[in-house]
């Protein structure tokens, strides 16, 4: 059906994330965003399921051979959390039970993970993404409220959030050691600026004693890392095309999130906040959706090409 199928790439599950957080970013804004958002976000996501079906060998070989690749592929968990909410209201027994599915899944793949990856790992092979296969568990934290799980979501975010401290430190003494990035790794620290936000959209979502302290304190992290993300877009949207551009797009979708339901707790709490904060929230959700289509469009472009060069080879074979 696509003749491209054998080349779309795992972090293309990270694109899907993007995508069906951003629907949940435009929600409050108009729910045929929101929809036109979870129907790309499901497109990408059954690219994804018939390269699992029909080519296999290719997603192990990818999945045993790369820790990046692996560790990606968490995204595809954490976007189907996500679908699920928007299934929820028309099909809820199943979408509660494909929500527990993708956590199992998550779960799975976190375990296998630690035994291939972590038990002996190398320095040099630690990137950004381990936060994904570690913190990004917690979307079933910030989803959990659709389905009435919020006792279940809050031992989940406190696992990602232990987690998200000893993954850090890792992932910085990596980034500050000898060992070289490669231009295609380089959109990965992007990623950075993901887990504090969301651990803070989890929190404020299931967590039913809340600390005012705490959550200013991860706001105050989550908008700095944000900042030093930001800072380094320019040199890193500069870069050629890879599939690695994935990691562009749901850290700067959660964080617009967690600062939205922040400020949204603040009032509830204290009635009012600061103007300029609501005009930030829009700031961020501008720049969060506006790469989100840029990176989807340049999927779609490569894609395109792929699919293209596939065409072209088949129809030099039947000429010959």
């Amino acid at each position: 059906m696509f003749p491209m199928i054998k080349q779309v790439p795992i972090p293309t599950a990270g694109v899907m994330l993007g995508l069906v957080a951003l629907g949940n970013l435009l929600a409050p804004y108009s729910l045929a965003l929101q929809y036109a958002c979870g129907v790309s976000s499901a497109f990408l996501g059954i690219l994804l399921l018939f390269k699992i079906i029909f080519h296999p060998s290719l997603i192990k070989n990818d999945m045993n051979g790369n820790s990046v690749f692996a560790s990606v592929s968490a995204t595809f968990f954490m976007s189907i959390m996500q679908l699920c909410t928007y299934t929820v209201s028309f099909f809820p027994i199943l979408s509660e039970v494909v929500w527990f599915a993708a956590i199992a899944g998550h779960v799975l793949l976190m375990i296998w993970f630690t035994y291939r990856y972590m038990i002996h790992f190398e320095l040099r092979d630690v990137y950004p993404t381990y936060f994904i296969a570690y913190v990004g568990i917690v979307v079933a934290s910030v989803t959990s409220p659709a389905f009435q799980q919020q006792a279940v979501g809050e031992y989940i975010f406190w696992f990602g959030f232990v987690a998200y401290a000893a993954i850090f430190a890792l992932v910085t003494v990596r980034y500050v050691s000898s060992h070289a990035i490669s231009e295609s790794s380089k959109p990965l620290f992007c990623i950075y600026t993901a887990p504090m936000s969301l651990s803070l959209a989890g929190y404020l979502a299931c967590v039913e004693e809340k600390s005012l302290l705490m959550i200013l304190i991860m706001e105050i992290c989550a908008q700095g890392l944000f900042l030093i993300v930001l800072a380094k877009m320019p040199k890193l949207l500069s870069l050629p095309f890879y599939p690695s551009y994935a990691a562009f797009t749901f850290p700067f979708v959660i964080t617009a999130i967690a600062f939205r339901q922040t400020l949204r707790y603040l009032q509830e709490i204290n009635g009012v906040v600061p103007e300029v904060l609501e005009y930030i929230v829009i700031a961020e959700s501008l720049i969060a959706t506006a790469i989100v289509l840029y990176v989807f469009t340049r999927y779609m472009i490569f894609f395109a090409k792929q699919a293209a060069a596939e065409r072209a080879i088949v129809k030099s074979v039947f000429k010959g």
